[in-house]
């Protein structure tokens, strides 16, 4: 039987990373707990890992306070993911690659499908998941606990972003995604690089 604490978190992060809950929306213990039949104990402890996540915030007076993922901090998340990128394509020999190109090839697919039956959600997932099977490449666990560190925010930021813009082009990851498995499986090291500069380089004119 699952905890009631855990039962609590999960339930609070989907709705979160769903954008159920947008930014700068209040919650109250008691009504999170009175929706999940459950006393404040769990759900206070559920609030607390995730405001150590920072997803929440604990305002005194007011109630718990959905905190927003700035710009400046998705951009630093992509700084990052892009250092990864260059160290995968640019420091470590090909011959050393090791990119599980099928799974590339299935979250690509899936991000498409997601597309055509306009799911937001699932696009957002695939595509990150598709980045994260690309990082996976160079063998670094490290590299990879960082990353899913990141996935949860991405994912939060790019729900939210979507519904605060829909006049705004949204799915842009399948072109960018299908020329890098093409040139992957191509071989072109150099192509691949200058996609990941173009791509960075149009987020910092984005978010910055």
């Amino acid at each position: 039987m699952q905890p009631l604490e855990e039962k609590a978190f999960e339930f609070l992060k989907e709705q979160l990373i769903h954008g159920e809950y947008l930014p700068g929306t209040l919650l109250s213990e008691n009504e999170i707990a009175n929706s999940l039949n459950m006393s404040r104990t769990p759900v206070r402890a559920a609030i607390s890992r995730l405001e150590r996540e920072g997803f929440l915030e604990t305002v005194k007076n007011r109630g718990i306070l959905v905190r927003d993922i700035s710009y400046k901090e998705f951009l630093e998340i992509n700084q990052v993911i892009y250092s990864f990128q260059y160290y995968l394509f640019h420091l470590q020999k090909p011959e050393k690659l090791d990119i599980d190109v099928k799974g590339l090839e299935y979250h690509l697919s899936e991000q498409q499908k997601c597309t055509e039956n306009n799911d937001y959600l699932g696009y957002a997932k695939h595509s990150a998941l598709f980045l994260r099977t690309m990082i996976s490449g160079t063998n670094n666990q490290e590299m990879l606990k960082i990353i899913d560190g990141f996935f949860d925010r991405i994912i939060r930021f790019a729900i939210v972003n979507y519904i605060r813009t829909p006049h705004h082009s949204h799915y842009s990851a399948n072109e960018t995604n299908q020329k890098l498995l093409e040139a992957l499986t191509n071989e072109d090291y150099d192509q691949i690089k200058a996609y990941l500069h173009i791509y960075f380089e149009k987020i910092k004119k984005r978010f910055s």
